[in-house]
């Protein structure tokens, strides 16, 4: 007896987003492996097995390819238990030191790839503009008062001290584990959003 046919599209659909993971795992290979060479489309596509046009149906440019790469970051950082995005509030800024540096230790590889490459820093100017502003809006209550130019200034340093070029710098230098990280970190944030808290809107230039 034959076997009931699978609804329209839906094994179709199953191929094209293996096939989109495919190329996903191949860019975080060649970049991991420090091949920045064969992160192109057409070395992608040749060490998936696919032709260049079913790469660029995929990501039609290389923003597109940088994207789905901090979507894979996201995705396992999430997966592990961390935040995907970025913190909106002080609580939620944090709350996320730990889960967050745990997991840049157990994605190593793509984290490093994000800090130390063309292709990441690529991948983190795609989102700048998002980034940025959820640093300025989850110290809004903190730096109430504050000038636009110095809520910036507080937010960028923020923003340093829990991204992965502070784990890779601690890591690096320091040969810090994830949790030492968080401690260290967190403490730092703590102080300076008290101190913001303090200042009532008073220049960052002044005790």
């Amino acid at each position: 007896m034959d076997q009931p046919d699978l609804p329209p599209g839906s094994l179709r659909e199953r191929m094209k987003e293996q096939t989109r993971e495919l190329i996903v795992d191949q860019l975080v290979s060649a970049l991991a492996a420090g091949e920045i060479g064969q992160a192109s489309h057409d070395q992608i596509a040749k060490r998936v097995g696919v032709s260049r046009q079913t790469v660029y149906r995929y990501f039609p440019d290389r923003e597109a390819l940088m994207e789905a790469l901090w979507t894979r970051i996201n995705t396992e950082l999430a997966a592990g238990g961390g935040i995907a995005g970025f913190p909106r509030d002080e609580p939620g800024l944090l709350a996320c030191l730990g889960p967050l540096f745990a997991n840049y230790d157990r994605i190593a590889p793509l984290i490093t790839i994000a800090q130390s490459t063309p292709q990441g820093r690529a991948m983190r100017l795609s989102v700048r503009e998002k980034r940025s502003q959820a640093f300025i809006d989850a110290t809004a209550d903190a730096a109430e008062g504050l000038s636009t130019e110095d809520h910036k200034l507080a937010a960028a340093i923020l923003q340093l001290l829990i991204g992965g070029q502070a784990w890779l710098e601690m890591r690096q230098q320091w040969d810090l584990a994830g949790d030492q990280m968080a401690r260290a970190t967190g403490w730092a944030v703590r102080t300076l959003l008290a101190d913001l808290h303090r200042r009532k809107g008073r220049p960052l230039d002044r005790d």
